[in-house]
């Protein structure tokens, strides 16, 4: 036989008028605030994993920066002399300016990266020739076949931009200079016009 438990007097008078207790306990405010939900947990992680990207293609710029061949990091172009507004050129076998042509391959010069001091130091060579500009004992200006180990090839562009530079020589550490009759040699750094040069016209 089953029994059942006996109703208290309480129960009775709560079936009588109808009253059954049917509120939920409340949650504790403090417990929900501390506690994360799925959503929230969901954006902590997008903004950890957005951190996370930026980080990493920073990392990348700063590789490629760092891993791209610096010959070409200013291309081939004229070298332009600032005062006498000729190109520097070694057409007929010989260093001297001339009006600036386009068509001239003699007037077109590639500076090519060797190491970083406080400016660039650079060797130039010549796209019509293939030979690269040297400075040799005496302060006189050549040609002979590149050598990026020669420092008779090694100049320092001294300037704020390829806009306007000078070469001085890592050999003899004079710069090189031009005149208004198309001469080329070296003198002794001035800060002039005719030994300012533009990669470019």
């Amino acid at each position: 036989m089953i029994q059942f438990p006996l109703k208290t007097q309480e129960d009775k008078d709560e079936e009588e008028s109808g009253m059954v207790n049917t509120e939920e306990p409340k949650a504790d405010a403090a417990s929900n605030a501390q506690t994360p939900t799925r959503a929230s947990v969901r954006r902590r992680f997008a903004r950890r994993g957005w951190g996370a990207a930026l980080v990493a293609g920073l990392s990348l710029v700063v590789s490629l920066m760092s891993t791209t061949p610096a010959s070409a990091y200013v291309g081939t172009n004229f070298l332009r002399n600032w005062a006498t507004g000729r190109c520097m050129s070694l057409q007929d076998g010989y260093l001297h300016t001339s009006p600036c042509d386009d068509k001239n391959y003699y007037q077109f010069w590639e500076p090519i990266f060797i190491r970083h001091d406080d400016y660039d130091v650079v060797t130039l060579r010549n796209l019509g020739t293939n030979t690269c500009l040297s400075v040799e004992d005496g302060g006189y200006l050549g040609h002979p076949s590149c050598s990026t180990t020669s420092n008779h090839q090694w100049f320092k562009a001294r300037g704020t931009g390829w806009d306007k530079v000078e070469f001085l020589s890592l050999y003899w550490w004079t710069c090189v200079d031009s005149n208004a009759l198309g001469n080329m040699y070296t003198l002794g750094c001035n800060g002039g016009g005719n030994q300012k040069w533009k990669l470019g016209y």
